[in-house]
């Protein structure tokens, strides 16, 4: 650790930094590490404040870009910084007037810079091109993963490809990138029965040329997750993706990830073998470095992939959450070639920080403005209730968001126990939250964890 945050001091110091985070507060530890590096300044441009401390000592500027998904505030976000207000371009050249300062961007970024700066390690277009989740079923193959049977067609076949792989829970389709990169669920749909395959058939019209459709795989969504450097590829541990099931219609809400869950042994080694196999994989055809997710089910039959996420991903940010390791920041570092990691020492770091450091709860985005607020819970009879801090199983906050409010519960692991799935807890927060703050929250259910049958 001396020997990178020695490399990160000659990397930054000196340099003008403008951290272009959608939401300030995840700036805030980005910020305090740059200043402790000796950045001659820093700038943070973000669309709104975000849940957490905001990040102290420097200028932060909101563009109050809005999207009406995770997607959608994402990408009115990037554009608001690709093509910047006047006020904001004057705001940057008066920090910056000899156009000199590098740029810290989300870790699905791509392209040259914004703001008109430089992007500071920013992904390559061949390593972006990985995420269109109708090509990826080739990579598997080619990597030796096992794989649920799929069909990828124009979506007006995508009904009659329906009929041919459903499962009992039907089928689920996905988007390819026509309309670019795309995650957190919002281009995915649940088809259950012929009578939904008209109406998903609409709904992807407009927003793709061709669409996956995959059997239902009944289980806990999950991902597992590796890092590639030059010395090789490291596995890190599995995560539950808390992906509910929506109750009014069918359909999912994606509510982040989760490292309470512990599956079987030989479910998990299997999983990071994956990884490494993926990561092997992924350096040799295209030179990838960095981190990388393959998200998927784990159910009966065992973990079956659906997507690959070729950057730093939420699952990742749970499992080093607290360390000392500022992995984003050495990741861009990597990929512009100022720095060298051990891969295995990596993996032996972040593994025994994730087993023994558990984070687990839910981030629900919801689509009105929010004034920040917080409270305490308890889990009774699956049901949350408020309650004090001192019998406080979780917390839960809520402020504003690029999709308008954001709702975080954190649970207590030493309230609640390791081991089991959070959505269970997550689908009870939600149904709070909706009565306490007056949002509107589907009625949601969780998925069973069928990796232990």
């Amino acid at each position: 650790m001396e020997a990178i945050d020695e490399a990160m001091r000659r990397i930054v110091h000196g340099r003008r930094w403008i951290v272009a985070f959608d939401v300030s507060a995840a700036a805030a530890d980005t910020v305090e590490r740059l200043r402790r590096w000796g950045a001659s300044d820093v700038l943070v441009v973000s669309a709104t404040e975000g849940l957490g401390d905001q990040p102290a000592g420097v200028l932060v500027h909101h563009t109050r870009s809005r999207g009406a998904t995770i997607i959608d505030g994402i990408r009115a976000y990037f554009r608001s910084i690709a093509q910047p207000a006047p006020e904001l371009a004057r705001l940057v050249d008066e920090f910056d007037p000899d156009g000199a300062a590098l740029v810290l961007a989300p870790p699905f970024a791509s392209g040259d810079g914004y703001l008109g700066r430089r992007l500071y390690g920013g992904r390559r277009i061949e390593w972006t091109a990985l995420e269109d989740k109708t090509t990826v079923d080739r990579l598997w193959d080619e990597a030796g993963v096992r794989r649920a049977p799929r069909r990828v067609v124009a979506v007006t076949d995508a009904a009659q490809a329906a009929a041919d792989v459903a499962g009992p829970l039907g089928t689920v389709w996905v988007a390819d990138n026509k309309q670019g990169w795309h995650g957190g669920g919002d281009y995915v749909r649940w088809v259950p029965d012929p009578a939904a395959a008209a109406e998903a058939a609409e709904w992807f019209a407009d927003r793709a040329d061709l669409v996956r459709v995959m059997p239902f795989l009944d289980g806990l969504p999950c991902s597992i997750h590796g890092f590639v450097t030059a010395s090789g590829a490291a596995a890190f541990r599995p995560v539950e993706m808390v992906v509910l099931r929506r109750l009014d219609r069918a359909g999912f809400v994606y509510a982040g990830p989760s490292t309470f869950w512990d599956p079987p042994a030989d479910v998990r080694e299997s999983m990071r073998g994956i990884a490494v196999r993926v990561g092997q994989h992924l350096a040799r055809r295209v030179g990838y470095l960095g981190p990388f997710s393959v998200d998927g089910v784990c159910s009966a039959d065992g973990f079956l992939p659906t997507e690959l996420n070729p950057r730093l991903s939420a699952g990742i940010g749970a499992q080093t959450a607290g360390m000392d390791i500022p992995l984003e920041m050495m990741t861009m570092a990597l990929i512009e070639g100022d720095l060298d990691i051990d891969a295995e020492w990596l993996e032996r770091r972040v593994v025994d920080w994730a087993d023994s450091h558990r984070v687990g709860g839910m981030g629900l985005p919801v689509d009105v403005g929010a004034e920040p607020a917080s409270t305490h819970l308890r889990f009774v009879g699956g049901v949350a209730q408020e309650t004090t801090a001192e019998a406080a199983e979780a917390t839960m906050e809520i402020g504003p968001a690029p999709t308008g409010g954001f709702v975080r519960m954190r649970l207590l692991a030493e309230r609640v126990g390791v081991g089991g799935s959070s959505a269970p807890y997550a689908v009870a927060a939600a149904a709070l939250a909706a009565t306490m703050w007056g949002i509107t929250v589907p009625p949601l259910a969780a998925a069973l964890d069928r990796c232990s049958e």
